[in-house]
């Protein structure tokens, strides 16, 4: 049986509103395929088509299941998936689906509505301030495996 390539496109559409230039107050990101949206303002919380969102309670490591871009999957060797969309990635992390997302070298605007997203579901996302908006080092998981997912990360 000769190896199978699959492919999926993924379509958002995302909007971040910052505040001072260092503080994301709002962020959306729509779904159109599955009709999904998904929003956070600061200090209201994260929802998904108006159901209040929060990360995953998963506490190993070995159950979680992270997402990065094509260099993170090469580089872990936690259990991973590669989407393509770092913003629906981030949302999936707020909502559970996923554990964990970590990117080098990202866009502002392909993780600035995601970045709000998770710190409202309860989650840790880094200081994605500190960088240029267009090199961002991003990693964002809930509180119970952010040391541990972190570990697996020091040279990445």
């Amino acid at each position: 049986m000769e190896p199978q390539t699959f492919y999926t496109v993924y379509l958002t559409l995302q909007f971040a509103l910052l505040f001072n230039k260092n503080e994301i107050v709002s962020g959306l990101i729509f779904d159109p395929i599955k009709d999904e949206m998904f929003f956070a303002e600061k200090d209201k919380g994260a929802f998904l088509n108006n159901q209040r969102l929060r990360v995953s309670k998963k506490n190993s490591v070995d159950d979680c299941l992270f997402s990065s871009n094509h260099e993170g999957v090469k580089f872990s060797n936690l259990n991973m998936r590669y989407s393509g969309c770092a913003a629906l990635d981030l949302a999936y992390v707020a909502s559970g689906r996923l554990d964990g997302f970590f990117h080098n070298n990202i866009n502002l605007w392909d993780v600035a509505a995601g970045e709000i997203l998770v710190k409202e579901a309860g989650g840790i996302v880094n200081d994605i301030h500190k960088f240029d908006t267009d090199k961002i080092d991003i990693r964002a998981s809930s509180a119970a495996i952010n040391d541990k997912m972190l570990e697996n990360l020091v040279n990445f």
